[in-house]
């Protein structure tokens, strides 16, 4: 994500951070904070105290990042207009497994990051209703070793450890382990959840959706003042907030300064006959094909009634 604060004497460059792979929620709420703080360094006061005007804030990026960003910037009472090329949470961000975990970063340089996103989803979740509205639930979370059956070996085998692994799971199993509960690991529905959040921002606090193509910022002596969009709309802003994911690399400006590609990866989204037998339970599988390279799946059930499969690209090397 990059920020720019038309009222900061900072440099431009020095404003631009990249995205770590796994942003958190707690990420963006320190990024608002940071766009509020740059934006109002050296604002011009008087005797009289004058109250705050709001600020003009461009978030360009409807992803997850993007949207939380307009969320919580509106809610501190800024106004904001989210630019979007396509449609909101079309990408990475209506797609991923939506998987939410408390301690999985402990000893780590995010450990306190990672447990802030975690109980910020839930008190997201109280504040949006999140079970209706996105499909915010606890999960159980496994780690299990799947070996394909051959064409002589009777389905749904399962060997120690039976109790413990889901009624769903199919073919001999061994080693299940439990590496998440209800109290330390949950889920949303991905698309729905971005999509709940802006809504609310739109309704509640008044952000402007924007479908466009952004083609400019035009900065003068460090400062951005406005954004401009493909066919010459322009926006006027104080600041600007890039969320542009793997599209970064697209946009001029960033491209010379630093380089973000994205991570492939592949996603199976399956439906099962009986819905209703999917219990709630994320799966880290190490599956062993017959005569094939070990993978490493990971399997989200969503309360929809469906669930995700996700390979990433160490899988297909």
């Amino acid at each position: 994500m990059a920020v720019i604060s038309s009222a900061s004497p900072l440099s431009i460059a020095s404003l631009f951070r990249p995205i770590r792979k796994y942003p958190t929620l707690a990420d963006l709420v320190i990024t608002a904070t940071s766009i509020r703080c740059l934006s109002s360094l050296s604002q011009p006061m008087d005797d009289r105290q004058q109250p705050e005007s709001k600020k003009r804030v461009v978030v360009c990026g409807g992803g997850i990042i993007g949207v939380c960003t307009a969320y919580f910037l509106a809610k501190k009472g800024e106004a904001v207009t989210l630019v979007e090329k396509s449609s909101v949470a079309c990408a990475a961000s209506g797609k991923a497994g939506g998987f939410l975990a408390l301690d999985w970063c402990d000893g780590g340089p995010v450990e306190s990051l990672a447990r802030a996103s975690f109980n910020l989803h839930r008190s997201l979740s109280e504040e949006l209703n999140g079970p209706d509205s996105y499909g915010y639930r606890p999960l159980t979370t496994l780690s299990i070793t799947v070996t394909e059956s051959g064409p002589s070996s009777p389905s749904g085998s399962k060997s120690s450890g039976d109790s413990m692994i889901p009624s769903w799971v199919d073919g001999a199993t061994r080693g299940p382990r439990t590496i998440g509960t209800t109290q330390t690991t949950a889920q949303v529905h991905p698309q729905l959840f971005t999509r709940t959040l802006l809504n609310t921002a739109v309704e509640k606090y008044g952000v402007e959706v924007v479908i466009g193509k952004l083609e400019q910022l035009r900065v003068e002596e460090g400062r951005v003042g406005s954004v401009v969009l493909e066919g010459g709309r322009v926006i006027e802003s104080d600041s600007v907030v890039l969320s542009l994911g793997p599209w970064t690399g697209k946009f001029e400006m960033l491209a010379s300064m630093f380089r973000v590609s994205g991570l492939k990866a592949h996603s199976i989204v399956l439906e099962p006959k009986d819905p209703g037998a999917i219990t709630p339970h994320a799966l880290f599988l190490s599956f062993h094909p017959q005569g094939g390279k070990a993978m490493d799946p990971e399997v989200y059930p969503r309360p929809t009634g469906k669930y995700d499969c996700d390979f990433f690209k160490k899988n297909f090397a």
